[in-house]
């Protein structure tokens, strides 16, 4: 079984149709929220049809400015029991919002996300120092996943240290050396995998590209096709505790 740790189904035009893509090549999809009225037809267009499959809800950086944060309407989210964590959020330094603003918004989802002991799923973009400050003060109480890891090793080893997980993706298809050796020094039991699809720019959902990037992972870390599909699942069973 394969796991894309990172979907934007609620981009889609048939979320549904889309999750239902994903499992008919034996793929769990995780979707990941953009804003809480997104997060939340996602969960409507899943709760019947396809009520085993985790759910993150949140605030995406980008969106904050059209879609603010709404304690009510988050609270009644996760009475879902398809929600598992808590995102996408995070920091972004190339957006026209305030650094404040965007901790700000960050802080609301880590103390959810540590209130109710669920996972937090990250972006991040340039603000890697901020960020990891700002995880240092939930150290222990909150856990979770930096999606999009391309970075290097001395910047992953601080989220390492905080007891994050790392989420690559499809640019491992075809991976630099100084990916390669990063990833390596990473280790896979840090490791998730991710397509981070969302219809506008990616098109419709391709489970070959998921397939694809676990092919690559496993031959950059010296794996077989059976252990590294093992191991991620025990990763992603161990971020989202079921």
């Amino acid at each position: 079984m394969f796991f894309d740790a990172h979907l934007h189904a609620g981009m889609f035009p048939d979320i549904g149709a889309t999750v239902g893509c994903a499992l008919n090549s034996s793929i769990i999809p995780v979707p990941v929220g953009i804003h809480l009225k997104e997060s939340q037809n996602t969960l409507k267009a899943l709760e019947n049809t396809f009520p085993f499959i985790p759910v993150f809800v949140g605030i995406h950086p980008w969106y904050m400015n059209d879609y603010p944060f709404d304690e009510k309407l988050f609270n009644s989210l996760l009475d879902s029991p398809l929600v598992k964590g808590i995102g996408e959020c995070g920091l972004d330094n190339k957006i026209d919002v305030p650094l404040e603003k965007q901790i700000e918004l960050l802080e609301l989802h880590l103390e959810v996300a540590m209130k109710h002991d669920l996972p937090v799923n990250l972006h991040i973009r340039g603000y890697h120092g901020e960020l990891i400050r700002v995880l240092k003060k939930y150290r222990g109480s909150v856990r979770g996943v930096v999606h999009n890891f391309t970075f290097s090793y001395e910047v992953a080893k601080n989220y390492l240290d905080l007891g994050m997980f790392l989420s690559v993706g499809s640019h491992i298809i075809k991976p630099s050396l100084k990916m390669i050796r990063v990833l390596n020094s990473v280790g896979v039991e840090h490791l998730l995998i991710e397509t981070d699809a969302d219809y506008l720019h990616t098109g419709e959902y391709d489970p070959e590209l998921l397939k694809n990037s676990y092919k690559s992972l496993g031959s950059i870390l010296n794996l077989s096709a059976d252990n590294i599909e093992r191991l991620i699942e025990v990763n992603i069973k161990n971020l989202l505790r079921i």
